[in-house]
C-alpha cells in the first residue's frame, strides 16, 4: 500500500455521496460511484426518456445538459480524490464534446486526474453508454477551496 488507498479524498468521497444521493443534482441525475480510487473514477446513471430526454423524430436522446452534468460530476469528484481534508472542489473551467446523441439507459463516466498543482486538477472523462460506446468526452480544471 502506498498511501494513496488511504488518501483523505478517495476514503470521503463514497460517504459524501450517500449524502447526496437524496437530493440536488446527485439525486436528480441519479449517479453512483463504482470505482474510486486516487486519481480515478467511475460513475455510473441510468437515465431515463422522460427525466432526461429530449424529443428528436428518431425517438428520444438524453439532453445534453444530463450528460454535461454527468461529466462535471465525474470531474469535480475524482478531483475530491485528491483533496486534502478541509478542501472542496469546485469546476473552473469545463469543455464537452459531444460525439454522438446518447440513448436514454445507463450511462457511465471514466474520469482521471492528469495533475495536479496547489490550487488545482487537470481532469479528463469519457460518458459512454453501456456497451462502451462513447458519446462525450470533457476535461475540466477544477479548483481547490478551503471547506
Amino acid at each position: 500500500m502506498n498511501g494513496e488507498e488511504l488518501h483523505y479524498g478517495v476514503a470521503a468521497l463514497p460517504e459524501l455521496y450517500e449524502e447526496w444521493s437524496a437530493t440536488g443534482m446527485v439525486a436528480n441525475i441519479g449517479t453512483k460511484i463504482v470505482e474510486v480510487a486516487y486519481g480515478k473514477l467511475v460513475l455510473e446513471a441510468t437515465l431515463t426518456a422522460e427525466a432526461h430526454g429530449f424529443p428528436t423524430p428518431r425517438g428520444p436522446i438524453v439532453h445534453g445538459g444530463a450528460i454535461a452534468t454527468i461529466a462535471d460530476e465525474a470531474l469535480g469528484s475524482v478531483a475530491f480524490t485528491h483533496a486534502e481534508e478541509g478542501e472542496t472542489t469546485v469546476t473552473a473551467d469545463l469543455k464537452v464534446d459531444f460525439l454522438r446523441p446518447a440513448k436514454p439507459g445507463r450511462l457511465v463516466a471514466r474520469a482521471t486526474v492528469r495533475h495536479r498543482t496547489k490550487r488545482l486538477a487537470f481532469c479528463d472523462t469519457t460518458v459512454e453508454q453501456a456497451d462502451g460506446q462513447i458519446v462525450a468526452e470533457a476535461r475540466a480544471v477544477i479548483a481547490y477551496v478551503k471547506a
